[in-house]
């Protein structure tokens, strides 16, 4: 959405995420210090992570400012945008974890039809 404002609006926006972006990776490196101190005393040294949220105000003059980064970000959702952003954040968590995101609906259905197949097939033999 905010891509297609920018666009009308003549700004380009691959610039804007470029140096958002910048903004985000040094916030970062000035606490990799911290994180890697974290990461140590874990019991499981590969099995935890964390998501971050960056909160970034953009000025009259399109320069990006970091506002606060979130360590614990709320992932419960305030509309039908914010939830369908959130809920690609966790599938694409999820699958950077090596987990196999399905639909259950979608398996749930073809469970169903598998049985009426079976049953179906029972009945003529």
């Amino acid at each position: 959405m905010l891509r297609e404002e920018f666009e009308k609006m003549g700004i380009d926006y691959a610039e804007i995420y470029s140096k958002i972006k910048d903004v985000c990776i040094k916030t970062l490196m000035s606490v990799e210090p911290y994180i890697v101190t974290q990461n140590r005393t874990a019991k499981s040294k590969n099995a935890c992570f964390e998501i971050y949220g960056f909160d970034v105000l953009i000025d009259a003059n399109l320069k990006p400012w970091l506002l606060e980064v979130n360590v614990l970000p709320s992932l419960s959702s305030s509309s039908p945008f914010d939830k369908q952003v959130k809920s690609m954040l966790l599938s694409d968590s999820f699958h950077l974890l090596g987990f196999n995101i399905f639909d259950r609906k979608q398996i749930l259905e073809s469970k169903k039809l598998e049985n009426k197949k079976k049953l179906m097939g029972g009945i003529g033999a």
